[in-house]
């Protein structure tokens, strides 16, 4: 199988999955990055995947659907962004030739924004990020993305690698070790990141298990995160999607 991924823009990704000759971009926001990964691979994407609507994510949609006669592929939810050809909503799962593709439905940071599994590898969009939660500032509700992250995330595989739509380790990771300062595992992987950035490498991917450790927007229901937020506004006697909501909107201030 070819998985690959290519940065564009500050700290955008595209990705590409490919079985034998079927292939699909997944959130290809720019159509010349998207089509030289593909040409690289020796592939034609057939499909277009998104997980959500933003246009820093979608806008090569247009021009790559044109281009190749890709079908485009997301939520009806964020439907008006993108248009899509084909509805994912209530979709578990995809058979895009050879391809076989899990969608979870993760609503918050857009009413759209859904979650891709393929071949061990979660493509999260702009729903859970390295350290951090996407906000929900252009068309999100904090609530709907606090029941995502305490509903959905626990019940996925802490084996899947977690790749998100962004690179914001670096700026997420400062805020968890001022939340938690004791977050072992946090530190780690900020020493890691700045290392690969020193070095001219992309950051490799956390697992969802590591992630679990590190992010405290997929620990809401623990009581270090619990107090630790209520040492900042007072939300510790509250319910995990409250201790969440409160964590969105002190990262907001940060």
């Amino acid at each position: 199988m070819i998985f690959d991924r290519r940065r564009y823009g500050k700290d955008n990704y595209v990705y590409l999955v490919a079985e034998g000759g079927d292939a699909a971009l997944v959130d290809p926001g720019d159509p010349v990055v998207a089509l030289g990964m593909a040409a690289a691979h020796g592939v034609r994407p057939r499909w277009i995947l998104h997980t959500h609507g933003h246009p820093d994510h979608t806008g090569g949609s247009a021009t790559l659907r044109s281009r190749l006669g890709a079908r485009v592929l997301g939520h009806a939810g964020d439907a008006a962004r993108f248009a899509p050809d084909e509805d994912l909503a209530g979709r578990r799962e995809l058979s895009l030739g050879a391809l076989r593709v899990r969608v979870y439905e993760a609503p918050g940071h857009t009413p759209g924004s859904i979650l891709f599994e393929v071949d061990g590898r979660l493509l999260t969009g702009d729903t859970l990020f390295w350290g951090g939660a996407g906000n929900c500032r252009s068309g999100g509700d904090p609530v709907r993305l606090a029941r995502t992250f305490v509903t959905v995330f626990p019940a996925l595989d802490g084996r899947l690698l977690v790749h998100p739509g962004h690179d914001y380790a670096e700026a997420n990771l400062p805020f968890v070790l001022a939340l938690e300062p004791e977050n072992a595992a946090a530190r780690a992987r900020l020493e890691a990141v700045r290392a690969a950035r020193t070095a001219g490498a992309e950051p490799t991917p956390t697992t969802l298990a590591e992630e679990r450790a590190v992010n405290p927007f997929l620990r809401t229901g623990d009581r270090e995160v619990r107090d630790a937020v209520a040492r900042r506004d007072g939300a510790g006697g509250a319910s995990p999607e409250d201790v969440f909501v409160a964590l969105r909107a002190l990262r907001d201030r940060a």
